[in-house]
């Protein structure tokens, strides 16, 4: 047990978790910029600090996942990954192909670039040894795979 503790971890995973650790503090912030209203302590207000403190929390319990169980790490991390790389393509063809009236703030823009530069050379490192494609593993492979 002590020896998991021991290992040193590729550089990568340093530089994977802590994308997840700034992206989820960058997301918090751009929340609590958005809002612009008065935080509350109130766990069912409309801007309570708790509604903050989501973003941080699911993004560094992926951080953990990738940090101490590396396979299941790499299985949350490809499919939210895949997940925030699909919903930022959405949002881009729906904001220049129709009339929708969507609000685009600098920060959101600052931190859409920080995700979808940072998530693609994420995701080509995440890949199974043995198919190093971007985009081309499925979850079948992930789940069961030996590498």
């Amino acid at each position: 047990m002590s020896s998991d503790r021991d290992t040193e971890r590729p550089l990568g995973i340093y530089l994977v978790a802590l994308y997840f650790v700034l992206a989820g503090f960058l997301e918090a912030i751009q929340k609590y910029r958005e809002w612009n209203a008065v935080v509350s302590l109130n766990p069912f207000g409309e801007h309570s600090v708790w509604v903050l403190a989501i973003d941080p929390i699911i993004y560094m319990s992926i951080a953990y996942l990738i940090w101490h169980y590396a396979a299941l790490g790499r299985l949350a991390a490809l499919v939210f990954g895949y997940v925030i790389l699909a919903m930022y393509l959405g949002i881009a063809v729906s904001y220049y192909a129709s009339d929708t009236s969507l609000s685009v703030t600098p920060l959101f823009l600052a931190i859409a670039g920080y995700h979808v530069v940072s998530l693609v050379p994420m995701l080509w490192y995440l890949q199974p040894a043995r198919r190093k494609q971007l985009f081309h593993v499925t979850l079948w492979d992930i789940l069961l795979g030996s590498d």
